[in-house]
């Protein structure tokens, strides 16, 4: 009966993560993308009734990017009270901004989890010891997150990493 926060800096993995858990938990899933504005009345309304039709006939909700929905976390706790049965998943890739707005509402109604970037015990799963120490300068200057893996050249890793601190320093 207990909502699951999914903290983390963007690009983590958050959403593809629990993707593979709904996929795997084959429930019917309302599954909402907070960066959609189709569903911020709902979801903020502070209305009981609003908020149960908004969920009706579905075993779990799934909010992306939730820190996007004013007072998503009072609404998370009606929900929480008024729908006991119904699973809640939310994720949120601004956690400072999250936990500010659900902590307090959602007191001992949440269990909350931390995405990191890829560590290096993932990692050897599929490096064995002499690759990963062959890859660790290259990993200590650009890190692990995981679109770095994609990215061929370091002038691509470079390039990513700047868009990316550039865009949390505007934010």
């Amino acid at each position: 009966h207990k909502a699951v926060v999914l903290y983390g800096p963007r690009q983590v993995g958050k959403t593809t993560l629990c993707k593979e858990v709904l996929r795997q938990l084959n429930l019917k899933t309302l599954s909402i993308n907070a960066d959609e504005k189709r569903y911020h009345d709902a979801l903020s309304s502070r209305d009981e009734r609003t908020l149960l039709e908004l969920v009706e006939g579905y075993e779990l909700l799934f909010i992306d990017e939730a820190q996007r929905i004013p007072d998503i976390g009072i609404n998370l706790k009606i929900l929480t009270d008024k729908a006991p049965r119904l699973k809640i998943i939310a994720t949120g890739s601004s956690s400072f901004e999250l936990a500010n707005t659900i902590s307090e509402p959602l007191t001992g109604r949440k269990w909350v989890f931390q995405l990191f970037p890829i560590s290096q015990l993932e990692l050897k799963v599929h490096y064995n010891v002499f690759e990963l120490k062959s890859q660790l300068e290259e990993r200590l200057i650009f890190g692990a997150y995981p679109e770095l893996f994609s990215l061929p050249r370091r002038e691509d890793k470079k390039e990513y990493l700047q868009q990316l601190a550039e865009d949390y320093l505007f934010k």
